[in-house]
């Protein structure tokens, strides 16, 4: 069943104005009909995300950051209001690609957004390089979406290769010549121990071992027992939302944390996770290209803002949400609401900067995929609240023009 959302408000006196200065050239022209529906026609995204199961609680996270930055703009862009559709692809490819169907051909939505989970944004590839549907990414970080060479897919969200390749080498210098790495056995998961070995191997780090529980798993404490017999120094790992809550727990419950240095993802320890995770997070490094409590302009509305009208901290995937409509309002402006011309679009879209809540953003015209900092983290209590302090910041993070591997 899908969600209709409208979201009602004016728009600019500056948009009202050019919107009427385009019906009066039009009349004249007597061709007013076309134009006026292409004007005024709603503007249509299409949220495709995981708004159940073990992802919910990021999905719902998106969508309300999205949600946050339109009605901060009254809801209309560049004329055209604004209205979401919203899909649950229930982290089944085939039920994401029979959503995303139905939001392009018979919803008609001008652009798609969402996508977390990243088995689903990968098998809808083919169907977006068949189709042509405009897609806005707002979650799934596999860096394979980067290679696909699909000319009006972008994502405002991450490549998580920028992140993990750069903690790898950062693991390597600053926490332990020898890892143990554990993940979600998904592609997401796999992926981004793939990624923290690319930075982690070349500067002639071991991996002991490699360890896939199940997604949804509840009960780590097999996988802990490999984990503690294995006598690692310390673990890297990725998980998410549930999945996230329960290993950082259990790891700490087990005894672990004294033995083995806890790491991972920024992912594994966020503001979605951290209030279940409490004090068993504590101290744990992590890394990612976002924190609530970075130290800038943009962040601090951004997060007093988000807390006013949901009443908790903003994760970083409601962030991802927030930046997609940052990033929606900034190239719509630049093509004046025309979403027909795709090519004109993709060109606004990779002409984007903006001092996002993360910091500097633009896309890597390469790739179609941020280009940004990525920020060392660790696990603290700050102000009775466990959150993440920033430790050390690399700054416009690249991704490589070529699949690295």
């Amino acid at each position: 069943m899908s969600d209709y959302l409208l979201l009602n408000g004016g728009g600019s006196r500056r948009a009202f104005i050019t919107g009427a200065g385009a019906l009066g050239a039009t009349i004249l022209g007597g061709v007013a009909p076309a134009v006026l529906a292409k004007t005024n026609a709603p503007l249509k995204i299409g949220v495709l995300n995981s708004f159940s199961k073990v992802f919910a609680a990021l999905a719902n996270g998106n969508l309300n950051g999205m949600k946050l930055y339109f009605d901060q703009i009254g809801n209309t862009v560049a004329g055209r209001k604004i209205e979401i559709l919203r899909e649950d692809d229930e982290i089944n490819p085939q039920v994401g690609l029979q959503k995303l169907r139905k939001l392009h051909e018979s919803d008609k939505c001008d652009i798609i957004t969402g996508l977390q989970a990243s088995n689903v944004a990968m098998a809808a590839v083919e169907y977006l390089r068949q189709s042509k549907a405009f897609t806005l990414c707002s979650g799934a970080g596999a860096a394979a979406l980067s290679y696909t060479q699909l000319p009006y897919f972008f994502r405002c969200s991450v490549s998580t290769f920028t992140v993990h390749q750069a903690m790898g080498e950062w693991f390597y210098d600053n926490v332990s010549k020898e890892v143990l790495l554990s993940a979600s056995d998904f592609a997401g998961g796999r992926g981004s121990l793939a990624e923290f070995k690319a930075g982690f191997l070349p500067k002639g780090g071991k991996v002991i071992q490699e360890i896939y529980p199940p997604l949804g798993n509840n009960d780590f404490s097999s996988y802990l027992a490999l984990m503690r017999n294995s006598n690692a120094p310390a673990t890297f790992s990725f998980y998410a939302g549930t999945d996230a809550v329960r290993f950082v727990k259990q790891y700490d419950e087990y005894g672990l944390k004294q033995r083995s240095r806890l790491t991972g993802s920024g992912f594994m320890l966020d503001s979605d996770t951290l209030p279940a995770q409490g004090r068993s997070a504590l101290g744990a490094i992590n890394c990612l290209h976002y924190a609530d409590t970075l130290d800038n302009a943009a962040n601090k509305k951004f997060v007093a803002d988000y807390r006013k009208k949901y009443n908790e901290y903003p994760s970083v995937y409601s962030e991802y949400g927030y930046v997609a409509g940052q990033v929606i309002q900034a190239a719509l402006q630049a093509v004046d609401g025309n979403t027909e011309d795709k090519d004109k679009l993709r060109a606004a879209m990779i002409a984007v900067r903006l001092n996002a809540p993360r910091g500097p953003f633009r896309f890597n015209p390469a790739t179609q995929s941020p280009t940004q900092n990525v920020y060392l983290r660790e696990v603290a209590e700050i102000d009775g609240r466990i959150t993440n302090k920033v430790i050390h910041t690399i700054q416009n993070v690249v991704e490589p023009a070529n699949k690295p591997y």
